[in-house]
């Protein structure tokens, strides 16, 4: 994976495009590609952390949202500012609804979230596998983004 790959998947009309960017990093499965392509995307001077969140039913929106504000004031993608914080909320919370539309409650969810900001917009995108069983596993793919 070369940094021009990653331009041409990340690009929309010759801008990078947020909501792109945190779909293609929260769909990698390889440590060692994340922190590559993390790194390039901060580069061209956007913020981007990375977190996991595994549950089951309503438990899990709230462990969503812990994980999403956590990460994001920790590697400072966010100020600790109310409009920082409430537009990641409601970009994670998009993301969620997306990602858990028609899922049973008590089914499993096992998820990766990348967080990626520009200057004024955030996204949020979770990528995941859902199951009753693990021979049912299915991918599941979330997508948030507000201005803040």
């Amino acid at each position: 994976m070369n940094k021009e790959f990653i331009k041409e998947t990340i690009t929309k009309d010759g801008k990078v495009d947020i909501g792109k960017a945190a779909v293609f990093i929260s769909m990698l499965e390889s440590k060692n590609r994340e922190i590559f392509v993390k790194e390039y995307i901060e580069e061209l001077g956007l913020k981007v952390v990375i977190t996991e969140v595994a549950g089951s039913g309503r438990d899990l929106k709230k462990k969503i949202i812990n994980s999403c504000v956590g990460a994001a004031l920790n590697i400072d993608v966010i100020d600790k500012e109310a409009h920082h914080v409430h537009g990641l909320i409601h970009a994670a919370q998009e993301a969620g609804r997306g990602l858990m539309l028609d899922m049973p409650l008590d089914a499993n969810l096992h998820i990766k979230i990348a967080i990626v900001r520009s200057e004024h917009w955030i996204s949020v995108a979770m990528y995941g596998n859902s199951a009753y069983h693990i021979l049912s596993n299915h991918s599941r793919l979330g997508l948030g983004y507000v201005n803040i």
